[in-house]
């Protein structure tokens, strides 16, 4: 994306030397709340109610009437209460979020007029990226800027390392692209202001000469953002179209439209001095200008650790201090100034902190609703409005997999209701304060880095929030969705996301634990704490009860065929928040099949966070890839689900041969689940494609010590040399046999620095494990075959 920084037209510095006109108007419009759904909260608390008696009825059945006590059917409830504790949950979360309804949604007029003021507390827009598309930082660093606020800046916090010398170039300019396009514009607005300062101290007001100066200039913003909305459009790739189509119709355009209103309204209007002042502050703070850059990586006494938190860390340190960058050795330290001494930058200390991914867009109004609830609420430390997906997604797994997002939406908006919101890092607005209260500091090589986010498991954000609750302060989700972001369009991408999605649960549980021990009010804070560790603790008693309920083989099994029939108000209900969400009914099979695919992956995320707790070793963080090829796919997530779909052909086949008709349903079922998940998600020739690369740099990683074994041999006589070449084809053969394997769950964190056979999906893969789309493409495969190669290879 280019942004135009030419000079800006003759016909704009004529509009400039038009007369005088004025008014001021509210930035947000009252919008009437309606009443918390009471039918639908009924429903779904009458489904809460059916499944937990017929579960009761079924125990009765099986325990007292029949008085079957067999440890296979003891196993069997224990896996069915695993599911039936996720289903309530999801139930209970959503029965809050409809007593909730959009009781939050609106900012009363006179708190908007406030937080449209220069003098408005001061919010910092913070933005980690790493190695970030030109478009992606163009859309999200906009998005902040021509979001409606009084006062804030924007930091973007750029990560990428030092000796990448193109992708730090690609980032530093989209930065100063989109800071020109503003710069440009907002110096006219504020001129503009100013003269009409000029007009009012010496006493030339004319009350429809500034209404229509005033109007006038809306309709040049207006102007200006639908040209800037139609090079964006022209400038979008096919794979991206959706997100960047989002960007210009809900921001760039929605404030265009914005703008058109108020000039026509303007334009009618009887202004007093009062409201034409108004109405110039709002002009000239209508675009944020203060867009600006920091590399912590730059400075030798920051902290290097390679993942988000620190990022934000790093600066958030420096908040509220004057700094003076001095050099040692060849190095560059950061040094805090005097209040008399001289410095080279100050950092200032904002009342507020706006936390928001790199590749996320929040909507014209988040900073100043969320600003407001804050205000209004001072024991809130964190307000957010979790993010759903950009619709119309490219790829059938980027609209399901969306889905699953939209959904957790609902999830969090629900958890608010019973005080049992997690902060989602996503998007936030933090309050400074809160931040202060839970720093602390921790060693790094030779150096002790500040902590705000804590960084003790890749779920950064989740972690920090127990921190909060220690501390006394609360997170709030707004009801109304202000921010999107983007969801992997492809099976590889995706999985490195859920991956870290699903480790760190267990690490956080007994921190979770004490602060409800101590913390009092046990009884009535139950709820919470039911919502808060199924947070926690559904990748595990979820995914475990799932899978073990699949490969059930006991002589109970035929019991499994009841087990549906629980969970039926928990699909209904999802079902219908499907369809409210905008996608179709029947996508619940999409979601259902996606899940199962996901299944190996949440694992290796567990096993990820197993082994952290054994070795006190942190996990290294994985950011997710936002690139138009596709990324590569995890070998044991292959194998893994090729490996289940075997066992349930056999399953089925072997209840059919033996006449047992209802034993078979479930494996049929999920024959079909299965089959449409690899082929319509993951891809099986690009799975078989994936895996033959990776067991061909396996195949050629072992054969290293052959081949030196075989040089060794050739400096001995007869029957030394001779048993060499004998055992030379062992670990060929050795590697096969770890092939056959669903070796990511014995290989451990593939997110770790891991070594032998195991491969390092970190950030590097991330960033640079891309096949094409495109099968057909015989030598870009190549190409990206010589990379993945390269990359597993580097990890070896």
């Amino acid at each position: 994306m280019e942004l135009s920084t030419a000079p800006i037209s003759a016909g704009t510095a004529q509009h400039f030397a038009k007369k005088p006109t004025a008014q001021a108007r509210d930035a947000s419009e009252t919008v009437t709340a309606p009443r918390p759904r009471v039918l639908e909260s009924g429903a779904i608390l009458a489904g809460m109610v059916f499944s937990t008696v017929l579960l009761s009825g079924f125990v009765v059945y099986h325990f007292y009437v029949q008085a079957l006590f067999s440890t296979g059917l003891l196993v069997h409830y224990g896996l069915i209460l695993g599911l039936f504790y996720c289903t309530i949950a999801y139930q209970l979360n959503r029965w809050g979020a409809a007593r909730r309804g959009f009781r939050d949604q609106s900012v009363p007029e006179t708190d908007a007029a406030e937080l449209l003021k220069s003098e408005a507390p001061l919010v910092t827009v913070l933005i980690p990226s790493y190695r970030e598309e030109r478009r992606v930082l163009v859309s999200t660093v906009l998005s902040a800027a021509l979001a409606q606020y009084g006062n804030r800046n924007i930091v973007v916090l750029v990560d990428d390392p030092p000796g990448d010398a193109e992708s730090l170039q690609s980032s530093l300019a989209a930065i100063e692209e989109v800071k020109a396009w503003l710069d440009q514009r907002s110096d006219l607005l504020r001129r503009e202001a100013s003269d009409w300062l000029e007009r009012w101290v010496f006493g030339r007001f004319s009350a429809e000469g500034e209404a229509k100066r005033l109007a006038s200039t809306y309709r040049l913003v207006a102007g200006w953002l639908e040209a800037l909305s139609g090079d964006l459009r022209a400038q979008a790739t096919e794979d991206f179209r959706h997100v960047d189509t989002f960007l210009t119709d809900n921001v760039i355009l929605d404030l265009a439209k914005r703008c058109r209103r108020d000039a026509d309204r303007l334009e009618r209007a009887d202004l007093g001095i009062a409201q034409v002042d108004a109405e110039y502050r709002k002009l000239a703070n209508l675009f944020c200008s203060d867009v600006s850059s920091f590399q912590r990586k730059r400075f030798e006494n920051l902290s290097y650790a390679p993942n988000k938190a620190m990022n934000l860390n790093a600066y958030i340190g420096l908040m509220g201090g004057r700094y003076a960058v001095a050099e040692r050795d060849g190095k560059r330290f950061i040094e805090e100034c005097g209040a008399e001494e001289a410095c080279d930058f100050e950092v200032a200390r904002p009342d507020y902190v706006l936390t928001l991914d790199a590749d996320s867009v929040i909507l014209n109004r988040y900073i100043l609703t969320l600003v407001n609830v804050l205000e209004k609420r001072p024991n809130v430390g964190v307000a957010q409005t979790p993010y759903r997906t950009f619709p119309n997604g490219a790829s059938a797994i980027e609209r399901i997999a969306g889905a699953t997002t939209d959904i957790q939406y609902l999830v969090h908006q629900g958890s608010t209701h019973f005080d049992a919101a997690y902060w989602v890092g996503a998007n936030a607005v933090i309050r400074y304060d809160a931040l202060k209260d839970i720093e602390t500091t921790q060693p790094e090589g030779d150096k002790t880095v500040k902590v705000f986010v804590q960084d003790r498991t890749v779920i950064e954000d989740t972690g920090s929030t127990i921190d909060l609750l220690e501390r006394g302060w609360r997170v709030q989700n707004h009801f109304d969705p202000l921010a999107y972001s983007a969801t992997p369009a492809d099976f590889g991408a995706l999985a490195i996301q859920r991956k870290r999605w699903a480790n760190g649960g267990l690490i956080i549980l007994p921190a979770l634990m004490r602060e409800y021990l101590r913390a009092g009010r046990r009884i009535r804070r139950l709820p919470e704490l039911l919502l808060r560790s199924h947070y926690l603790l559904s990748p595990v008693v979820g995914n475990v009860a799932v899978l073990a309920l699949m490969l059930w083989t006991s002589s109970e099994a035929d019991s499994i065929v009841w087990t549906p029939l629980i969970m039926l108000p928990y699909f209904l209900l999802y079902g219908l928040d499907l369809r409210r969400l905008g996608y179709r009914p029947h996508d619940l099979f999409g979601v259902c099949a996606l899940n199962l695919m996901l299944l190996p992956v949440n694992f290796a995320g567990i096993a990820s966070s197993i082994r952290q707790i054994v070795t006190g070793r942190k996990g290294s963080f994985s950011r997710t890839p936002k690139i138009a090829d596709r990324s590569f796919i995890p070998p044991y997530a292959y194998l893994f689900n090729l490996g289940i779909l075997a066992l349930m052909v056999h399953f089925a086949a072997k209840a059919l041969a033996a006449g047992q008709y209802a034993g078979a349903i479930i494996p049929i079922a999920n024959i079909l689940l299965y089959g449409y998940g690899l082929t319509r998600f993951v891809g099986v020739l690009e799975g078989v494609n994936d895996l033959s690369l990776s067991v061909a740099q396996r195949l050629s990683f072992l054969a290293r010590p052959v081949k030196a074994l075989a040089r060794a041999g050739r400096g001995f006589a007869g029957a030394g040399a001779q048993t060499a070449r004998r055992f030379a084809p062992v670990p060929a053969l050795s590697a096969v046999m770890l092939v056959a394997l669903p070796w990511g769950l014995a290989a451990g964190d593939a997110n770790s620095e891991t070594t032998g056979v195991a491969v390092n999906y970190s950030e590097a893969v991330s960033d640079r494990f891309a096949a094409p789309r495109d099968a057909a493409a015989s030598e870009a495969r190549s190409d990206v075959a010589a990379r993945i190669a390269g990359q597993i290879g580097s990890q070896q």
